[in-house]
């Protein structure tokens, strides 16, 4: 058996039969920096849940990650047992065509549908499919194939982006992307995360050992100490996290990360914790100012920030906007209320009752949801799905964008803001000079403002107006006062820094801003390398059969070698396919002799022999020839052989076994 699993094919953001221009596929530039312009941050993500379940089955498997169509159409033609197509509601149409391919051009295989498109009610009716996998979907995956399904995790390595720039400027940084688990319960109505996974937390390492282990598989094979880490409150487990930090500061790694967390978790544990593990980056649900979820609820979100940032901490606040206490004047109570938390990143999301979260429930109950507006609308970042007593669903567009545009032109573009993080937090927690362990905090910092400076100027002369000129003033003042001058290096890097802007300002207001991911394909669990026995096909004759050639081990005259037969015809086309087999065996096995049995032969065409030995030279001394004399011209093709190579050769008669298999 074999499977393939795909993301839908691009392209991405446009306006066609399958999608909106909206849904863009880049997390950042879509739902967070999207005002931005130049600033924007451009990542592309990989679709992590793809190349996790590939990791965790045994048969070969194959993802196929931002396809085209044609591309797709020519991955399912090779005809895999099962195809898995993972997809959100807004790509239900382009999943259900992808369906229809499969069924057209490999009839035979098996589909499966999983993510967060599968809870489309009665999806089974509206695309057809063999299986549909809910939840975390590895033991799905591993029920449908027949394999056990309460094996260990295995985590896979990844980065978490990929083609980053920012101003034009590729991030030549890398981070490992990291998946401890899925899940939520915390329960928020709105949240498709808590439905999908039955409103509880699966982690897939037992304990922090475990997870620290492959924390430093990622760093060897990446060469990388920063990571992303996909879930969804990755420290609320409190024991977890202070066991990793122990494990850290044991074998002196000094690890960062970007998390998701709640503003509870984070008052639990604190700030100073959050500084010491190394948190970075953290994406904090605010939601609203008025309607107070629980995770949010006795917690000074001011204060919160503001300690936040003075540990050099970068904060994305997601607010949500429209909900049901939204009207013209207070939906901007809460833009405002977010924008004075001064967080680094703001996302702003429209409430969106998506399929089985319980507002959808709720909604669909009391007839709520707009039947007019098709999936491919849901993705929250245009016009509402739902009737809203105070907004027009073209209305809601315009507030979107104007609330996106308020924040970059009051705080300035995200880049500014965290610079400013940087600097105040390496000011800040300089006070922690005497911990050895803060201070190697503290300097990578210092590393990181170091980074940032040259950029500081440019950043100045873009900027959207007079008040965000005047922050950028502000922070290259600070920069100064901890720095001093930049030095000659760095006004180079402004130069260069002021070439990408302008040539990625052009780029944008001529030929536009959509880009476009490269498509990725990565083989998961090849079949171990086989060579017996096997059949190679050769020239095409003229009654339309092939030259063919059969190898066989002979396992009773192999010893301590590799004894080969080979049968039928050697040729010019199969010679390559042996050649290369035979050269991977010797890599394969280092101190193996092989000895090749050609008495078995019927014809050698093209000089073919003499052309297996020339690409096997470098094995020579490890390679024996056994022939006999029946074989046609096989007289001058052993002494061109004796001439130019060193080949042991020994001459048999036919079907008489060799006195000795031994190679010199």
């Amino acid at each position: 058996m074999k499977l393939l699993l795909s993301s839908v094919f691009k392209p991405y953001g446009v306006d066609d039969e399958f999608g909106r221009k909206e849904n863009i596929m880049e997390l950042f530039h879509n739902q967070v920096t999207r005002e931005q312009g130049i600033f924007s941050f451009r990542y592309h993500h990989k679709s992590f849940n793809l190349y996790l379940l590939a990791e965790n089955v045994s048969i070969p498997s194959t993802v196929l990650d931002f396809p085209s169509i044609k591309r797709f159409i020519r991955e399912i033609k090779k005809g895999y047992d099962f195809v898995g197509i993972s997809f959100i509601a807004p790509n239900y149409i382009k999943a259900k065509k992808m369906c229809e391919l499969i069924r057209q051009y490999s009839p035979r295989t098996k589909i499966i549908l999983g993510g967060h498109g599968t809870q489309i009610p009665e999806l089974e009716k509206i695309i057809d499919c063999d299986h549909i996998v809910k939840g975390e979907g590895i033991s799905g995956l591993k029920k449908i194939l027949g394999e056990p399904e309460d094996a260990p995790v295995k985590h896979v390595v990844l980065t978490s982006a990929d083609n980053k720039r920012i101003m034009g400027i590729p991030v030549s940084e890398t981070a490992g992307v990291l998946l401890p688990g899925v899940g939520c319960p915390n329960g928020c109505r709105f949240c498709c995360t808590t439905h999908m996974f039955n409103f509880k937390y699966t982690p897939f390492f037992k304990d922090a050992l475990e997870m620290f282990n492959v924390m430093r598989k990622i760093e060897n094979e990446l060469g990388c100490s920063d990571f992303f880490v996909m879930d969804e409150n990755f420290l609320k487990s409190k024991d977890r996290a202070i066991e990793l930090l122990n494990l850290m500061k044991i074998h002196k790694k000094n690890y960062y990360f970007g998390v998701f967390s709640s503003a509870e978790t984070i008052n639990e544990i604190g700030v100073k914790f959050l500084f010491e593990i190394g948190i970075r980056f953290i994406w904090i649900g605010v939601e609203s100012k008025e309607y107070c979820y629980t995770k949010n609820k006795n917690i000074d979100m001011k204060k919160l920030f503001t300690e936040l940032r003075s540990h050099g901490i970068s904060i994305l606040a997601s607010t949500i906007l429209f909900q049901e206490h939204h009207d013209k004047k207070t939906i901007w109570e809460d833009v405002d209320y977010t924008l004075d938390l001064r967080p680094d990143f703001v996302q702003f999301m429209q409430l969106g009752p998506l399929p089985q979260t319980q507002l959808y429930l709720d909604y669909k109950e009391k007839g709520l949801l707009r039947e007019d507006i098709p999936y491919e609308e849901w993705h929250g970042q245009h016009q509402l799905w739902f009737k809203h007593p105070n907004f027009t669903s073209e209305e809601s567009e315009i507030f979107l964008r104007d609330a996106f545009l308020k924040d970059y032109r009051e705080l300035g573009p995200s880049i500014l803001r965290m610079a400013e993080t940087y600097i105040q937090g390496y000011f800040y927690t300089q006070k922690y000079q005497n911990d050895p362990w803060l201070k190697m905090r503290n300097d990578q910092l210092k590393e990181s403002c170091i980074r940032y400076y040259p950029l500081l100027s440019v950043l100045k002369t873009f900027m959207p107006n007079a008040k965000t000129r005047n922050i950028t003033e502000q922070v290259i003042r600070s920069y100064e006062k901890a720095f001093g001058p930049k030095t000659i290096k760095q006004n180079i890097l402004t130069l260069g820094a002021y070439l990408c802007a302008i040539k990625e300002y052009l780029k944008i207001n001529i030929t536009g801003d959509i880009r476009q991911p490269k498509t990725f394909f990565t083989k998961f669990n090849k079949p171990e390398f086989k060579l017996f026995p096997a059949v190679l096909k050769g020239k095409l004759l003229p009654d339309l059969s092939l030259n063919l050639l059969e190898i066989k081990q002979n396992y009773a005259l192999s010893g301590n070698n590799i004894y080969l037969e080979l049968h039928g015809i050697l040729d010019s086309i199969n010679v390559n396919n042996l050649q290369h087999r035979l050269a991977g065996l010797f890599n394969k096995e280092k101190k193996a002799n092989i000895v090749l049995d050609i008495i078995n032969i019927n014809r050698i065409d093209d000089n073919s022999l003499y052309k297996l030995l020339e690409h096997l030279k470098d094995f020579q001394f490890r390679t024996k020839l056994c022939y006999c004399a029946k074989i046609e011209n096989i007289s001058q093709m052993v002494e061109e052989i004796k001439l130019n190579f060193d080949t042991k050769l020994e001459c048999l008669k036919e079907n008489l076994i060799p006195e000795s298999n031994t190679a010199r």
